[in-house]
């Protein structure tokens, strides 16, 4: 069943008229489209030539193919024939409007011609067909053919809005159409732990939220939900279990080195005897003689390198576990069995020193500086090592679903 939908063609003529040149789009025959480029940088450039001698050639021919098409689907007795003509004279209408809002335009088409008249005469035939259309899919009872439903209701009421009981058409189709998922989420197994996989399962819950808001024909229920909607056949039951985790494997680590400054340091003084030697012009050479023999003692600093004891202190806490997927259908078949895995490590490093501190560079002197980190509870590495869980539980979802 080919359906042809106004709103699609609309997207795909913006879409093509956006990407090239009014030149090219009338060399590729592509007229209709030609028409509103031209008629568009007429808007933004009045005086534009090419854009005036491509809205002059375009025009008939894309009045010309686009009456071609309502005669042929006429002709043809095609299923969707009215839907085909509003479709086209819908678009005979927007370059009638475009030329008409153009005053650059109208001068190069100075008559553009309306279809608003024949639009009217045939949309209440077509949103009829589309509204038939819609009737027959729901017959055949399975979501894929409610899902078609839909559309064809929806391009009724695009046609006519509110056409007869179109709306309430609309939400039974979405309903028969929607793929109704409960999810079961167990609960943590732990004889050693006081641990919970409620953060992760809200986590989870959000998540599918969102998927929802994304997709209108998908809806996910907790149990609880289910049970409150009377929802006794699912159609999907989505299955999640920690298989086998653990939380708070420890291990220490203790490095002891020697450290050596990297430049020299001043490590002390020392005492040195220096001639002093004074000269005046009232003393004799002999008592000049005698004075220079006299010494002074100085001191000098001394500069080497210094080195201290480094004791390294590093603790890790290892978390890790299992999560279980398994989704089956409403007939308990399995659709998609899977085991992801998370890892998470915790850590703390300090130090401590014994020597000359100025052996130490600053990242060492930072560690000496540092207390003794106490570990986090196990909830917290528990909720730590589900963060990995989280980000491939979603991506397998969303490839799993994406055909849904």
């Amino acid at each position: 069943m080919k359906v042809k939908y106004s709103l699609f063609i609309l997207i795909v003529a913006f879409l093509s008229v956006q990407c090239s040149s009014s030149k090219r789009l009338l060399e590729n025959g592509n007229y209709y489209q030609a028409v509103l480029k031209a008629t568009d940088k007429l808007r933004k450039s009045p005086r534009n030539n090419k854009a005036q001698a491509a809205l002059r050639q375009a025009y008939p021919l894309a009045v010309e193919e686009l009456i071609e098409n309502i005669d042929q689907a006429a002709g043809m007795n095609a299923a969707f024939r009215w839907s085909a003509a509003a479709d086209n004279y819908q678009l005979l209408n927007n370059m009638y409007d475009a030329i008409r809002t153009s005053p650059a335009a109208r001068k190069v088409i100075a008559h553009p011609q309306s279809y608003h008249r024949q639009y009217g005469q045939v949309k209440n035939k077509a949103a009829q067909e589309q509204y038939a259309a819609g009737e027959q899919a729901m017959r055949e009872n399975t979501i894929e053919d409610a899902r078609i439903a839909y559309r064809h209701f929806q391009q009724a009421n695009q046609y006519v809005t509110g056409y007869k009981d179109v709306r309430r058409k609309l939400a039974e189709a979405q309903e028969a159409g929607t793929l109704k998922v409960v999810v079961e989420p167990q609960p943590v197994p732990s004889r050693y732990y006081q641990v919970s996989g409620d953060f992760f399962y809200q986590q989870v819950a959000d998540f599918l939220r969102e998927y929802e808001r994304r997709n209108m024909f998908i809806a996910f229920y907790s149990p609880q939900e289910a049970e409150r909607s009377r929802l006794d056949y699912p159609d999907q039951v989505l299955h999640l279990r920690f298989e086998d985790f653990v939380v708070g494997q420890t291990h220490t680590f203790q490095k002891e080195e020697t450290v050596t400054s990297e430049d020299s340091v001043k490590v002390g003084e020392i005492e040195i005897e220096v001639n002093q030697r004074e000269k005046s012009r009232t003393i004799s050479r002999d008592a000049e003689s005698a004075f220079a023999s006299k010494k002074k003692t100085v001191k000098k600093p001394v500069y080497d390198k210094v080195s201290a004891t480094l004791t390294t202190h590093r603790i890790e806490i290892n978390s890790g576990g299992i999560l279980g997927i398994a989704i089956v259908d409403g007939n308990n078949r399995n659709l998609l069995r899977d085991e992801i895995r998370g890892d998470h490590v915790w850590f703390s490093e300090w130090a401590r020193f014994q020597g000359d501190k100025r052996a130490l560079n600053d990242h060492q002197l930072d560690l000496c500086n540092l207390p003794v980190a106490t570990p986090p509870p196990p909830q917290q590495l528990f909720v730590e090592f589900t963060k990995p869980l989280y980000a491939q539980l979603t991506d397998r979802l969303n490839r799993f679903y994406r055909n849904y």
